[in-house]
């Protein structure tokens, strides 16, 4: 991550907490000391709709804060899989709620499913609002982010405890 930007897309659905997120994922970042750029994409019908929060962070200056590609995506309803697939790198990481279906991810992705909206205390008819603080929490276990950043940056904001109780749960997940 330290050579080239590294690019991440979090989607979901409009009330998730998508766009709360990767606002906290860029602040973390840029807590590091990090280059960062942070792009939101939604429908004009926010609520169920797809929605994206793209993040790229760097060490040197980002000479195109908009990514053709992602090294990484959290993908939390299966709405806003088809719009992320296509631009998943090879290579990439592909990071799905337990719920969302992959027909078949792109050659040499990583693919890992984890129950994320349920930890998040989703269930039917809400979409687990917390859901993409849980996933970002599992990012960073996986080495992506610092924990300590994303706490850091979720104690500033409001229901702080919470929000860092939901980042915790992630980071503890195997």
């Amino acid at each position: 991550m330290k050579d080239k930007p590294f690019a991440v897309v979090l989607s979901g659905i409009g009330g998730q907490g998508v766009l709360f997120a990767g606002r906290l994922l860029a602040r973390a970042w840029f807590g590091q000391g990090r280059e960062v750029a942070l792009r939101y994409v939604y429908g004009a019908e926010v609520m169920g709709t797809a929605v994206h929060a793209e993040v790229v962070a760097a060490d040197a200056p980002l000479l195109c804060p908009f990514p053709e590609a992602f090294d990484a995506a959290l993908v939390l309803h299966q709405a806003a899989l088809p719009e992320v697939l296509p631009r998943l790198s090879p290579g990439g990481l592909l990071l799905l709620d337990a719920e969302v279906e992959v027909p078949a991810a792109p050659s040499g992705v990583r693919v890992e499913r984890r129950p994320f909206v349920l930890l998040a205390g989703g269930g039917p008819g809400d979409p687990g609002r917390a859901s993409p603080l849980v996933a970002l929490g599992f990012l960073a276990r996986l080495g992506h982010v610092p924990l300590e950043a994303l706490l850091g940056v979720a104690s500033r904001e409001p229901n702080a405890e919470e929000n860092q109780a939901f980042l915790r749960r992630g980071h503890a997940l195997e």
